[in-house]
C-alpha cells in the first residue's frame, strides 16, 4: 500500500524538520523549540552532502532527532480519525508500530534530497488556557520561494512542548493521512490496512528478496 504525501516535497523536508526536536529542555517557548529543531538538523545535513548520504545514515539521523519528538498515539489517532474507535487495543498498537515506521521511511526520504532551506519563525500564539500553541513560519528554498508554515504544538503533563501537526501551505500532515487512509478503509478492512502496511516495511521488503 502506498500512502503518498499530496504535497510538493518541500512538505515533507519542513515536516521532517519540525519534528527533530530532541526537547531536552522543558523550559523552552515552543518557538525556541521549533527554532533549536530546525537548526539542529540543517547543522547535521550541512555535514552530509547530498551525494555522500546512505540510506542508513539518513534513517539513523531520523531515528535520533525525529521519533523522540512524536507522540505516535496523538499522531496515530489523529490520522485514523473515527476508524480509531472502530479498532480494537491490538490493531491500535499494530497500527502506532507501522505508521511510525511509514513516518521514518518518508522523513529519511526527504532528508536524503535536502538542499539548504530554512526556515523563519513568527511570534508564537497561544490558547486560551495555554497549552496549545501555533508557531508561524515561512520556508526559504533555495530557489528563493517562499512557503507559509503553520507549526502545531501541545503542551504535556510535565510541560514539555511537543509537536502534533504541521500545516504546509495550507495542508495539514495529520489531516492529509487521514483523507488517504479513510479512502482506503473504505474499501477494506483495519486488518487488510494492517496487513497491506505490513508488506510496505523494510522487514517484510528484505525478507522477500
Amino acid at each position: 500500500m502506498r500512502i503518498a504525501m499530496q504535497s510538493a516535497a518541500s512538505f515533507i523536508v519542513v515536516t521532517a524538520m519540525l519534528l527533530a526536536a530532541n526537547f531536552a529542555s522543558a523550559q523552552q517557548p515552543p518557538e525556541q523549540v521549533v527554532q533549536s529543531a530546525t537548526q539542529g538538523i540543517i547543522d547535521e545535513l550541512k555535514r552530509l552532502p547530498v551525494e555522500d548520504r546512505t540510506e542508513e545514515q539518513v534513517r539513523h539521523l531520523v531515528m535520533t532527532y525525529i521519533t523522540p519528538a512524536i507522540d505516535q498515539q496523538r499522531i496515530a489517532m489523529g490520522a485514523l480519525g473515527k476508524h480509531w474507535r472502530r479498532a480494537d487495543n491490538q490493531q491500535r498498537e499494530r497500527f502506532i508500530e507501522l505508521f511510525r515506521d511509514l513516518q521514518i521511511r518518508t522523513y529519511a526520504g526527504a532528508f536524503k534530497s535536502f538542499s539548504g532551506e530554512q526556515i523563519t519563525l513568527a511570534q508564537t500564539r497561544f490558547n486560551q488556557r495555554g497549552d496549545r500553541a501555533l508557531v508561524k513560519g515561512q520556508l526559504v528554498q533555495s530557489n528563493g520561494q517562499n512557503i507559509p508554515l503553520d507549526f502545531r504544538l501541545y503542551q504535556t503533563r510535565d510541560n514539555q512542548w511537543r509537536v502534533y501537526d504541521a500545516v504546509v501551505a495550507g495542508l495539514s500532515m495529520v489531516k492529509t493521512y487521514r483523507s488517504q487512509l479513510s479512502e482506503q478503509l473504505q474499501s477494506m478492512s483495519m486488518d487488510e490496512l494492517l496487513a497491506q502496511m505490513e508488506q510496505q516495511a523494510p522487514s517484510a521488503q528484505q525478507a522477500q528478496r
